[in-house]
């Protein structure tokens, strides 16, 4: 009897520690995160170059040039106000193919106050809540009709307290301006020499219509990486060099003319005169013919060189 009591004693006792412990027992501390906000260009997982093609159109424009996202590693660090540099880096910019783009003059635009630039560093403060940020400008798009191809190249330099996202850290962006015919066009061709493609055959292809003027836009072949006209020579794809195209278009009547616009050029071309070379709107096409040693646009099978496309509208570029 005395050892059954002594057992129930020492249940009761355990039972009521515990019911203490669970009582009284102070709260497990709170895990502190070892992670860092995380910085990144998020155009830059799509290469190391981005294009914006402005509508053609007068008066200033507010352009976001390029967007900043903060990954907080917590809701303290998504609530607090955080500041960090971009650097100006225009070696970013370069074309790898023809190294064309230029720096976007500096006349041409002007800064948005809410993300200074003191020549060297552009200045981004996240507010409390904000988790993408945009470096923005303001330009005239018509101004870049004559500027050629300009952009901006941009690099994280600075982030006090947090990491950079160094696989999305640069980013190099073209600013282009266009009007209602730039875009991307599938090329069905036909073209003509009198030794290297005397059977008049063609091919198909991706061509892009780059913004020159107001009426105007020049041919791009992607494949090639340059401005020019695919063509069929000895059997191959090929292209002259020394010779980009340039289409206008009458606004008026919709006619089309093509032009070799090249610096340098020394080859000119002349529309074939029982062609009409148009531009049906409906259908966003252009069908053309022209050449050149075709004098009054008249085939000579002796010594023209001729072109016969229809390019159909696919996107913009």
């Amino acid at each position: 009897m005395r050892k059954v009591l002594q057992q129930l004693l020492f249940i009761s006792l355990v039972s009521f520690l515990i019911v203490s412990c669970e009582k009284n027992d102070e709260p497990f501390p709170q895990q502190v995160s070892k992670a860092k906000t995380i910085f990144k260009l998020p155009d830059a997982e799509f290469g190391p170059m981005k294009t914006i093609a402005l509508d053609l159109s007068p008066g200033l424009v507010s352009l976001r040039v390029l967007e900043i996202r903060r990954d907080a590693a917590s809701a303290a660090e998504l609530n607090s106000t955080q500041v960090i540099k971009i650097k100006h880096q225009n070696a970013l910019i370069a074309d790898p193919t023809s190294g064309a783009v230029v720096e976007l003059p500096r006349n041409l635009y002007t800064v948005d106050p809410s993300n200074p630039f003191d020549g060297q560093y552009w200045t981004v403060t996240f507010d409390p809540g904000e988790f993408v940020e945009f470096i923005k400008i303001n330009l005239n798009p018509s101004n870049l009709i004559t500027a050629g191809r300009v952009g901006l190249g941009f690099q994280i330099a600075e982030t006090p307290g947090a990491v950079i996202n160094d696989e999305k850290s640069r980013l190099g962006v073209e600013i282009s301006a266009k009007n209602q015919w730039d875009g991307k066009y599938r090329c069905d061709w036909t073209n003509y020499h009198p030794t290297a493609n005397p059977g008049y055959t063609g091919s198909s292809t991706t061509i892009e219509f780059h913004t020159t003027g107001p009426n105007k836009v020049k041919l791009f072949w992607p494949l090639a990486g340059v401005f020019c006209a695919p063509a069929i020579l000895n059997g191959g794809l090929a292209y002259f060099g020394l010779q980009e195209p340039e289409f206008t278009v009458n606004t008026s009547t919709n006619a089309v003319t093509v032009q070799n616009v090249a610096p340098g050029a020394v080859t000119f071309y002349t529309m074939n005169s029982s062609f009409t070379s148009r531009y049906e709107p409906a259908t966003k096409t252009f069908f053309v013919q022209w050449g050149y040693n075709n004098p009054g646009g008249v085939f000579n099978p002796a010594t023209s060189r001729e072109w016969t496309q229809t390019l159909t509208y696919l996107g913009p570029r």
